[in-house]
């Protein structure tokens, strides 16, 4: 390795290794919290409205915390944390990252080639809690329009039944599961606490960028702004919404083969050539040293994002 990648690299781990430790317990933050709600004191009409809002934490300890919140890109990850619905906070998951960088960085510097080819193993371990976040989010919308037509036809028999549309809120977050009950729940609370109902559907699309919410609460928005019979709207949504799942189903069947082998096709090269490096190591030094070696893999990098961008293109159907 050289002195700057082992600088780099034990740096890295230091800062993980600090941030590890200087988080508090589970005890820590319970006896913090009851010393607090001990010393609070009598407070203003003004600092009663500050204090029943919602205190998202980016990380435990303070100056990193006043950090992150002032960064743009850890806004987003709280973003994408909150649509998954974990209890992970924006600190941890760039602990995790920072750890992933030193040990993919120890291993390619000591297994492939010291210098910025040895980095790219640890920069690629670094997006795995992102994409574990992606893969996470991705089941729960699924998961959210597969009961979504359930929900509509909830809120339409309410409606009929003479419910306003706020109380066929609240009916389905106490008849509906997860992850469907718990985003309505908190939409039903905000419109308790005196949130406008136009503010709270759009916050909750926000939380929940599914297209067929965005149908739902668009049919409604528009429908109280303009009149008409709801419950027959809310109907036509919800037919629209079970067909449009009976197709990405279909379409999810038929494309299952193109999508097991392009991940087959991207994975086994790098699966191939870890392993090769892992019985004998210094295996692939040679790839990364001699010209021609650093031209093929070049090549073999670009042919791959092409064939990664044909094969998606083929699966994926827009409708």
């Amino acid at each position: 390795m050289t002195v700057v990648s082992i600088f780099f690299i034990l740096l890295i781990v230091a800062f993980a290794v600090l941030a590890f430790f200087t988080e508090p317990s589970k005890t820590d933050k319970l006896i913090h919290s009851r010393l607090v709600s001990l010393d609070r004191k009598p407070v203003s009409s003004s600092d009663d409205e500050q204090g029943i809002l919602k205190q998202v934490t980016f990380s435990t300890i303070p100056a990193f915390d006043k950090f992150l919140r002032s960064n743009r890109a850890a806004v987003g990850l709280q973003l994408l944390i909150e649509q998954c619905d974990v209890r992970w906070t924006v600190g941890r998951v760039v602990f995790s990252t920072l750890v992933l960088i030193g040990l993919g960085a120890t291993l390619g510097n000591w297994s492939i080639a010291p210098g910025f080819l040895g980095w790219l193993p640890g920069l690629a371990l670094a997006t795995l809690p992102y994409l574990a976040l992606l893969q996470k989010r991705k089941l729960r919308l699924r998961r959210f329009s597969e009961q979504l037509p359930e929900a509509i036809d909830l809120m339409s028999r309410g409606l009929r039944a003479g419910q306003a549309l706020s109380a066929t809120i609240e009916t389905v977050a106490h008849e509906s599961e997860d992850p469907l009950r718990s985003e309505f729940r908190r939409a039903a609370d905000e419109q308790s606490f005196g949130l406008p109902f136009r503010e709270s559907m759009l916050n909750l699309n926000q939380r929940v960028p599914a297209s067929d919410l965005r149908f739902l609460i668009t049919a409604i928005l528009v429908q109280k702004e303009t009149g008409g019979n709801l419950a027959q709207v809310l109907d036509k949504t919800s037919s629209v919404i079970r067909e449009r799942t009976r197709v990405v189903g279909q379409v999810r069947i038929r494309t299952a083969q193109g999508r097991l082998t392009g991940w087959i096709l991207c994975l086994l090269p790098f699966v191939m050539f870890i392993g090769l490096n892992f019985l004998h190591p210094g295996y692939g030094r040679e790839l990364f040293e001699d010209p021609l070696g650093k031209k093929m893999v070049t090549y073999a990098a670009v042919m791959m994002f092409i064939g990664v961008g044909m094969i998606r293109k083929i699966v994926k159907v827009k409708f």
